[in-house]
């Protein structure tokens, strides 16, 4: 299995991620060793920094999808699994991967410059001057982690460009060859009743859907598009198109089969049958210049991911550990939301002041300024400080606990 090379989680420090809601904090030694891989060792605090900041990420993504609900206690990739599990198993991979580089910066000359070093410090005092204590301890982010995760980041896209450098980025167009076709598919699955009930079409139906592919063919032999001769037979249906190439594996194989029988501009002379239905095919060109260029650049892009994570492989250390009771102490105990913006505050302040007037009030008191201020002394002014001292206090102190992080 590959485990290297498969970066789906956040690589780096974003500024404007995410508003923390604390409602609760895992205490641990973040001094303590979480991770041995070699002679690299991982601390708790880093570790479950590159956690908090991934799963703030996430949850700024994809957290309005679920509600009140906790996405990390749910299988969302059906491994049977949490998705909080999946996110710490990925996390300790990210790491892995930087301190194995890390380790092998000489090897290809790789060092950071004065201005990187400068750039790093400046990322990480932005960090921490734009959030809050209580936010910093949330994250296990102080100073010398977060230093940390953006020096090993910054060494890993550096290193990854130098091992990919050795990539041989000469294609072929033999190698990368694609030919376009466009075709329309003629299903004879059946319908579906009221019920949800599978209704099988009769032969008869299932001929006249095929004299439909038919009628296509003639249509475009006489000189029509395809899209045209569709149309005209059920303008329900759409036309695909599609390059492929030797090396193709998404194409139907009856499909590819009855297109490589054909020459430029060329249709099928009749309609393809597969298991449910027809295909009606043509052969819009059997060299596609743009997509043959496309396809080398496919090409080189996977060589570069193949030679990184072979790399990678070869230098995996034999020295593995983890300490999972100390890792199990760090639980998905804080949530992450999308921060507020000022003109969305803005707004909610402005809705706040016109739908909270009393019933009683005027059309032309709550749209007239004098009116509203007037309004707003004899009436609105007690009953709105007491809501904010016993209410939205809070809610925009938590709010302001911003886990903004500098971009790199």
């Amino acid at each position: 299995m590959n485990k290297f090379g498969k970066r789906w989680i956040t690589a780096g420090i974003c500024a404007g991620m995410a508003v923390l809601l604390t409602t609760g904090c895992s205490s641990v030694n973040t001094k303590s060793v979480v991770a041995t891989f070699g002679d690299s060792k991982v601390t708790a605090g880093e570790a479950g920094f590159w956690l908090r900041f991934n799963q703030a990420t996430t949850e700024s993504a994809l957290g309005a999808l679920f509600g009140d609900g906790n996405m990390w206690e749910q299988d969302l990739t059906g491994t049977g699994q949490p998705y909080g599990n999946t996110l710490k198993s990925q996390v300790l991979s990210d790491l892995e991967e930087m301190v194995i580089l890390e380790a092998h910066t000489a090897d290809y000359g790789v060092e950071l410059t004065a201005d990187e070093e400068a750039a790093i410090e400046a990322a990480a005092q932005e960090f921490l001057a734009a959030n809050s204590k209580e936010t910093l301890k949330a994250m296990y982010a102080d100073e010398e982690t977060v230093t940390r995760l953006l020096r090993l980041n910054t060494i890993r896209n550096k290193m990854e460009k130098a091992i990919e450098a050795d990539v041989d980025t000469n294609v072929t167009d033999e190698e990368a060859a694609q030919k376009t076709i466009e075709y329309v598919t003629f299903s004879t699955s059946g319908t579906t009743d009221e019920d949800g009930n599978t209704v099988e079409l009769t032969d008869e139906e299932k001929e006249a859907i095929k004299q439909q592919a038919q009628d296509v063919i003639d249509a475009m032999k006489n000189g029509s598009t395809m899209e045209d001769a569709v149309k005209a037979v059920d303008e329900t249906k759409n036309v695909n198109t599609m390059s492929y190439g030797e090396d193709n594996t998404v194409l139907a194989e009856a499909l590819k089969t009855a297109a490589d029988a054909l020459g430029d501009d060329e249709i099928t002379e009749e309609p393809v049958p597969y298991d449910n239905g027809w295909y009606v095919v043509h052969m819009v060109t059997t060299f596609d210049e743009e997509a043959t260029e496309d396809r080398k650049a496919e090409i080189i892009e996977e060589r570069k991911s193949d030679l990184y994570s072979e790399t990678l492989e070869g230098w995996e250390p034999e020295e593995h550990e983890v300490d999972s009771d100390l890792w199990a102490k760090i639980t998905f105990d804080v949530g992450f939301n999308a921060p507020e913006t000022e003109s969305e505050s803005t707004a909610a302040e402005t809705e706040a002041e016109t739908t909270e007037a009393p019933a009683e009030e005027t059309e032309a008191e709550t749209t007239e300024a004098p009116a509203e201020e007037t309004e707003a002394e004899t009436t609105e002014a007690p009953a709105e400080e007491t809501e904010a001292e016993t209410t939205e206090a809070p809610a925009e102190e938590t709010e302001a606990d911003t886990t903004e992080a500098p971009a790199e």
